[in-house]
């Protein structure tokens, strides 16, 4: 009788220890989220990244200070952004996504050669982990693919 209960038991305390792997939408609603705070107010990009996150962009590898930095550097600008061929690949803590990304950004403040309209795309890569319960960027590759 006894083993037959202990049988019985085992299915349940397996099934309910069964940790749930990432999923598309999780990994979409950070990677949306953080883009609207880069685009709009880029200090919150820090409760999208870990704090030994970085970003290689530009051929060089920036720490999350340099990056908001630098994207402080364009001033206030209105973005539009296309994000296109995701692959996302996730399992129980982390995610990763590859995808082409282009942009067209109007500046406020000319440019000093004039330009007020910039267009870029990328080829781009990211890696994400859960970081005490929440989905969150460690790494950025961004490759520009056009001059």
């Amino acid at each position: 009788m006894r083993r037959i209960f202990i049988l019985f038991l085992l299915p349940l305390l397996f099934s309910c220890a069964q940790p749930e792997k990432i999923s598309e939408k999780e990994v979409m609603d950070t990677f949306n989220e953080f883009f609207y705070y880069l685009d709009n107010d880029v200090d919150k990009i820090r409760d999208y990244l870990t704090d030994d996150y970085m970003i290689f962009e530009l051929s060089r590898k920036w720490n999350t200070d340099e990056f908001i930095e630098f994207v402080k550097g364009f001033g206030e600008f209105e973005s539009k952004r296309e994000f296109k061929n995701m692959i996302i690949d996730a399992d129980l803590n982390s995610a990763h996504i590859t995808l082409e990304h282009t942009g067209q950004f109007e500046l406020e403040t000319p440019t000093p050669d004039g330009s007020t309209s910039l267009y870029y795309e990328w080829l781009e890569s990211a890696y994400m982990v859960k970081e005490n319960g929440k989905l969150k960027f460690k790494f950025y590759f961004s490759e520009q693919i056009n001059d």
